[in-house]
C-alpha cells in the first residue's frame, strides 16, 4: 500500500454530504481553518442534483443567512391535503438543491486550498496520538476526523422501531400554468394508502414546473414501478399533461434506534450517524446546521477533549412523542392518514413547525394532542408502557390498591384475593418460565429422559437436604436466589456478566431485593423462618429499617450508576409490595419482575413467541405442580398459614435450584 504523506492533517472529513459540507462552511465562515491542514475524502465527483434539502426558518435565522447564496426557492404559503392555504411568511419554507450545496462547498474549499482525495474509506486505525484513515489505495493520518459514513444498525433492540421514509418524485413541466409558485403542498393524502401511510409532496419551481414526490412511511420501501404508476395518475388528474425533466428518489430511516458515538475519542460521527434525523418526520437538514454551529463553537473555544461526544440534545418528552407516532405507523399504518389530516386541519402550520423544532410549551403540546384521535395514541401508549416495562408497575399498583380496599371491608376476602393473584401469576408465567429448562441445553447428545432424571434427582437431593440441615439449606437458597435474581436484573439492563465486578454487583442487587422484601415484612418473615428452622422467632425488628434503607440505597445507587430506569422501577415495585402481606409482595416481584424479565429473555434467546413457549412448558408445569403436592403431603409442619407458606418456599427452593443452574448457563451462552 502506497503512503501519500507522513505529515498528519489537523482535520479529516470522510464524505462531503450535507452534514460535513455544513460543518466545513461553518468553520470557513468563522475563519477557523486558517493555518490548518485539512483533507476531504469523497469517492463521488457529483455532477447532478440527486436530492433536495428543505427547512422552515425565519428570515433572520442563522441558517438562512449562512445559506442565502444557494437557497433557490422560498415559499411563504403552505397547503396541506387540499385545505385552505396558510400564510407562513414569518417562517418561510426554503429549498436547496444538493448539487448547489455541493458546488458552493467546493468553491469555498478551493479558496482555502483544502485537499479533496477521490477514494472510499475502508477503516480507521487508532495510533494513539493520531488516527490513520485507510482508503482503497492508500492511507492518511489526522488528529481529528469527521466521519459521515452512514450508520449500519446492528441488531435492533426488541423495544426499538425501524421504519423507512421512502420517496420517488418527478420534476415535471406541465403544459398549463397550474402551480402557485408561492405555495408548496406538504402532504396530500388523496392517494391509495396501500396499508401504509402515503402522500404526495409538491414543490413548485414556477407556475408550470414542480417537484411532485410520492412518499411512504412504512416497513417496506416504495417499489419503483408502483411509484411511477401512482405519480402518473396523480399528476394527470391534478395538473394535466406533463413531461419529465428529472427524477429523484431516496430512503430515510425513521427510527428510535440511536447510533452510538464513535469509539475513537477524536472521531466525530456526523449526519445520520450523529442521530440528526428526526425519527417521526425524517427532517434532518436544520439539525445538521445546528450541529455544524455546535462543532464550530467547540473548535473556536478549543474544547475538543470529548470530541466524539459533541452532539445535539433532544428533550425527553419529544422522544416520547416520536416513539408513540412511530408505534402507530408501525402497528396501525392506516391511522397515519387520519392523524396527519386531523392535525393539519386543527393546528396552524406555524405551531406545527415549532412543535417539530421542539420549541413548544407543554400547554401547546396538550392542545395539539387534544385534536388528535385518542384510540390509536392510547393503544400506542399501552404498548409503549408494556415495552418499556412500566405497564407491569401500573398493574402492581392496581393490585396493591385493590388488596387494601378489600382489607378495609373484609380482611378474609383480601387474603383470598392475594392467593388468587399468586396462583394465577404462577400458572401464567411464574412456573412456566422455569419449566423450559429442558430447552436450554446446548449439548448435541441431549437426552430428555436423562435430563428429567438428573433434574428430579437435584430437586429430591435438595429436598432431603432441607430435612437434614434446614438452616444451611436456607442460607444456600438465599445465596443462589440472590445471584439468580440479580443475574436476571443485570441482563435486563443489556450488560454482560463477564467480570468479577459485574457478578458481584448482580449478586448484591439480588440480595438487596431479598433483604427489602424480607425486612419490610419482618414479622411475617420471622414466623415463616421459625417454621422452616423449627426455632423460636428471631427479634430483628430493630435492624429492619436499617436493612431496608441499605437495600433501597444500593438499588438507587445502581440506577444512578447505570443512568437508566431499570433499578428505580424495581425499587418502586418493592415499595408497592411493602404495602401488602409478604406472600403478595413476593408474588409481585417474582411474577411481574423476575418471571416476566426471564420470559422475555427466553423468547429472545430461543427465538420463540409466548404461545410456543407455553406449549413447550406445559408438561413440565404440570410436573412442577405435582412436586408441590408431594412436598405438601409430606410436610409435617403445615398446621398454620405460616406453615403453608414455609412449605411453599421449600417448594420454590427445590424447583429453582436446578433452574438457577440452567439459566446461568443460558445467560452465559446467549447474552
Amino acid at each position: 500500500m502506497k503512503q501519500v504523506k507522513q505529515e498528519a492533517y489537523d482535520f479529516a472529513f470522510i464524505g462531503l454530504g450535507a452534514s460535513n459540507s455544513l460543518i466545513l462552511l461553518a468553520l470557513i465562515q468563522r475563519n477557523l481553518l486558517k493555518d490548518k491542514r485539512v483533507l476531504i475524502m469523497e469517492s463521488e465527483n457529483k455532477t447532478e442534483n440527486d436530492k433536495t434539502y428543505c427547512f422552515w426558518a425565519g428570515t433572520n435565522d442563522s441558517i438562512v443567512r449562512d445559506l442565502a447564496p444557494i437557497i433557490s426557492h422560498r415559499f411563504t404559503s403552505i397547503r396541506i391535503n387540499e385545505t385552505e392555504v396558510q400564510n407562513i411568511e414569518n417562517q418561510p419554507y426554503h429549498y436547496i438543491r444538493s448539487i448547489d450545496l455541493y458546488q458552493h462547498t467546493l468553491d469555498l474549499i478551493k479558496k482555502e486550498r483544502i485537499v479533496v482525495y477521490r477514494s472510499a474509506v475502508q477503516h480507521i486505525i487508532d495510533e494513539h496520538e493520531l488516527y490513520s484513515v485507510h482508503t482503497t489505495d492508500t492511507f492518511f493520518r489526522a488528529h481529528y476526523i469527521f466521519d459521515s459514513r452512514p450508520p449500519i444498525p446492528g441488531k435492533i433492540g426488541k423495544n426499538e422501531i425501524y421504519l423507512k421514509q421512502s420517496f420517488f418524485g418527478f420534476h415535471v413541466r406541465c403544459e398549463q400554468e397550474v402551480f402557485d409558485k408561492e405555495t408548496f403542498e406538504m402532504m396530500n393524502f388523496h392517494v391509495d394508502q396501500h396499508n401504509f401511510t402515503q402522500f404526495m409532496y409538491v414543490i413548485p419551481f414556477s407556475s408550470s414546473e414542480a417537484l411532485v414526490e410520492f412518499t411512504r412511511f412504512g416497513k417496506e420501501a416504495l417499489d419503483l414501478t408502483y411509484s411511477k404508476e401512482i405519480l402518473d395518475q396523480f399528476i394527470l388528474k391534478n395538473f394535466g399533461s406533463y413531461s419529465i425533466v428529472a427524477d429523484e428518489s431516496g430512503c430515510i430511516p425513521m427510527t428510535t434506534w440511536q447510533n452510538p458515538k464513535s469509539s475513537f475519542q477524536r472521531v466525530l460521527n456526523t449526519g445520520a450517524s450523529a442521530n440528526l434525523i428526526k425519527p417521526s418526520t425524517g427532517y434532518a437538514f436544520k439539525n445538521m446546521h445546528f450541529f455544524a454551529e455546535e462543532v464550530a463553537e467547540h473548535v473556536a473555544s478549543n474544547t475538543l477533549e470529548n470530541f466524539n461526544s459533541i452532539g445535539l440534545s433532544t428533550k425527553k418528552r419529544f422522544k416520547f412523542y416520536d416513539k408513540l407516532l412511530l408505534i402507530i405507523l408501525m402497528r396501525w399504518p392506516a391511522q397515519g392518514k387520519r392523524i396527519f389530516e386531523r392535525l393539519f386541519q386543527k393546528i396552524p402550520a406555524h405551531t406545527i413547525f415549532s412543535f417539530l423544532d421542539e420549541k413548544t410549551s407543554l400547554r401547546q403540546e396538550m392542545k395539539i394532542f387534544s385534536t388528535l384521535p385518542i384510540p390509536p395514541f392510547l393503544k400506542a401508549l399501552l404498548l409503549y408502557l408494556k415495552n418499556e416495562h412500566w405497564l407491569r408497575y401500573f398493574l402492581a399498583a392496581i393490585l396493591v390498591v385493590a388488596y387494601n380496599i378489600l382489607s378495609l371491608f373484609n380482611p378474609e376476602y383480601a387474603n383470598y384475593f392475594s392467593y388468587v393473584v399468586l396462583v394465577l401469576g404462577l400458572l401464567w408465567i411464574g412456573i412456566p418460565h422455569g419449566a423450559l429448562d429442558h430447552m436450554l441445553s446446548q449439548k448435541p447428545s441431549f437426552s430428555l429422559p436423562r435430563f428429567v432424571f438428573k433434574y428430579l434427582l437435584l430437586i429430591g437431593a435438595y429436598f432431603l437436604f432441607w430435612q437434614i440441615a434446614p438452616a444451611l439449606a436456607l442460607i444456600i437458597f438465599v445465596v443462589y436466589s440472590a445471584f439468580h435474581f440479580g443475574e436476571s436484573e443485570w441482563i435486563e439492563t443489556g450488560r454482560k456478566l463477564n467480570s468479577f465486578g459485574a457478578k458481584l454487583h448482580s449478586f448484591l442487587i439480588g440480595l438487596s431485593i431479598l433483604v427489602f422484601i424480607v425486612f419490610s415484612h419482618w414479622e411475617e418473615s420471622s414466623l415463616v423462618i421459625s417454621q422452616l428452622l423449627a426455632l423460636p422467632t428471631l427479634n430483628l425488628k430493630p435492624f429492619a429499617l436499617l436493612c431496608i434503607i441499605a437495600a433501597a440505597g444500593y438499588l438507587l445507587s445502581q440506577s444512578i450508576r447505570a443512568k437508566e430506569w431499570t433499578f428505580l422501577r424495581l425499587l418502586i415495585l418493592l415499595i408497592l409490595g411493602s404495602q401488602v402481606p409478604l406472600i403478595l409482595a413476593f408474588g409481585l416481584y417474582f411474577i411481574l419482575q423476575h418471571s416476566l424479565n426471564a420470559w422475555e429473555h427466553l423468547k429472545q434467546g430461543l427465538s420463540m413467541n409466548a404461545l410456543q413457549l407455553h406449549k413447550k412448558s406445559l408438561v413440565f408445569t404440570l410436573g412442577a405442580l405435582g412436586i408441590f403436592v408431594l412436598i405438601a403431603l409430606n410436610a409435617s409442619y403445615i398446621q398454620s398459614i405460616e406453615g403453608l407458606w414455609a412449605t411453599f418456599f421449600v417448594f420454590i427452593a427445590c424447583i429453582s435450584f436446578p433452574h438457577f443452574l440452567m439459566m446461568h448457563l443460558f445467560y452465559k451462552t446467549k447474552f
